[in-house]
C-alpha cells in the first residue's frame, strides 16, 4: 500500500467532477463549507464544462486528474458528484506517475471506479467519502461530518463503535483484512477488465441506490460466479435506497441478501450507514481492516504518512 500525503489543516483541495457535471449552486455552498473550514480550493475545468451527460470528454477527464495527482501543491483531490463516466477513461490514467505522488481521492458511486483502479494498477488507498456538491454542498450532517474528518485527520489507527451506529450483526466473527468496495453495481461493471482489483482475503462492503431488486440480484450474482464471495473473510452491508420494484416477482433486498450471504462465512455487518444517503460512515478503501463483532469494533489501520 502506498501511504497517502496528509492534508494540513490549511492545505489545498483540488475539486474535480469525474463524471457528470454538478450543480453549480450546490457546488459553489460545498466550496464556501470548505473555505470555511480552512481550506484554500482550486477547481478543476470538469467543473463548468459539459460533453452531453458527461462533465467533459475522456481525454480531458483523464488529463486533469494526472495534472492535479502530479501537482505539488494539491494536498488532496475532492469531488463534486458521482453520475457515470469513470470507466471510459480508466486507461487514460497515468498509474506510474500518481503513484510518486499519492495523495487522497475522496468520492462516492461513480467514482468507485476511479477508486478501485488506483487501488488495483498501484495499491493507492482512497477515501469513499462525502463530495463537494453533495453532502458538503447541502448542508453536510454531524454524523457524516465527524466520520469523515475524524479519518482525515486521525491519531493513528481509527476505531468505529459499532454500538454508536445503526449497524446490526447479522453474522459474528473476527477477521483482519485489506477494504474494498463501493458501490454494488460499479464493482459488477469493473469485473473482466484490468481494473477490477483481487479481492482475496479482503473485507468487501457495499452499497447502491435507485437499482430494482432483480438488477441488484444480477449483480450480486456476477460477483458470486466470479467467485468473489469465496474470496472474501468479511461483509459490511451499507444502504440499498429506493431498491424496489414490483415486477420482480416478489423478491425484496432483504430476501437475496438471504439467498447470497447465508452461504457466506466470516462476519457480516448490516445497516451500515454508508452509501448514497447524506448520513454515512466514510470508508478508507484499501485499508487494512478489523472487524471483531464480539468486541463491536471495525477498526481502520492508518493508510497516511508517518
Amino acid at each position: 500500500m502506498l501511504p497517502l500525503k496528509r492534508l494540513p489543516r490549511n492545505g489545498h483541495i483540488f475539486i474535480s467532477a469525474p463524471a457528470f457535471p454538478a450543480d453549480l449552486a450546490r457546488l459553489q455552498n460545498g466550496i464556501n463549507y470548505l473555505g470555511a473550514l480552512g481550506y484554500k480550493t482550486i477547481k478543476g475545468n470538469s467543473l463548468k464544462g459539459n460533453f452531453g451527460y458527461l462533465s467533459a470528454t475522456d481525454n480531458d477527464h483523464a488529463a486533469e486528474l494526472n495534472r492535479a495527482f502530479a501537482d505539488d501543491d494539491i494536498d488532496a483531490i475532492f469531488c463534486a458528484r458521482g453520475g457515470w463516466g469513470g470507466l471510459r477513461y480508466l486507461d487514460q490514467l497515468d498509474y506510474k506517475n500518481i503513484a510518486l505522488k499519492p495523495k487522497a481521492l475522496i468520492g462516492y458511486s461513480d467514482v468507485t471506479f476511479l477508486q478501485l483502479a488506483l487501488w488495483k494498477k498501484i495499491g493507492l488507498p482512497s477515501i469513499s467519502g462525502p463530495m463537494v456538491a453533495v453532502e458538503m454542498g447541502t448542508g453536510i450532517e454531524a454524523f457524516t461530518e465527524k466520520y469523515f474528518w475524524d479519518l482525515m485527520h486521525p491519531a493513528g489507527n481509527y476505531q468505529i463503535n459499532l454500538e454508536q451506529t445503526e449497524t446490526r450483526i447479522r453474522q459474528n466473527g473476527a477477521v483482519d483484512g485489506p477494504l474494498l468496495g463501493g458501490c454494488l453495481s460499479m464493482m459488477a461493471h469493473l469485473l473482466g477488465t484490468p481494473y477490477s482489483p483481487d479481492y482475496k482475503d479482503a473485507v468487501l462492503f457495499i452499497e447502491d441506490v435507485g437499482e430494482a431488486p432483480y438488477k441488484i440480484d444480477r449483480y450480486l450474482a456476477q460477483l458470486k460466479q466470479a467467485g468473489v464471495f469465496e474470496q472474501i473473510k468479511g461483509l459490511i452491508i451499507g444502504q440499498f435506497l429506493d431498491c424496489a420494484d414490483e415486477r420482480t416477482g416478489g423478491f425484496t433486498i432483504a430476501d437475496l441478501f438471504d439467498q447470497y450471504f447465508n452461504v457466506l462465512s466470516g462476519p457480516i455487518l448490516e445497516n451500515f450507514p454508508y452509501g448514497h444517503g447524506m448520513k454515512k460512515i466514510s470508508m478508507p478503501i484499501g485499508a487494512e481492516t478489523t472487524v471483531d463483532t464480539r468486541k463491536g469494533t471495525l477498526t481502520f489501520r492508518s493508510i497516511w504518512e508517518r
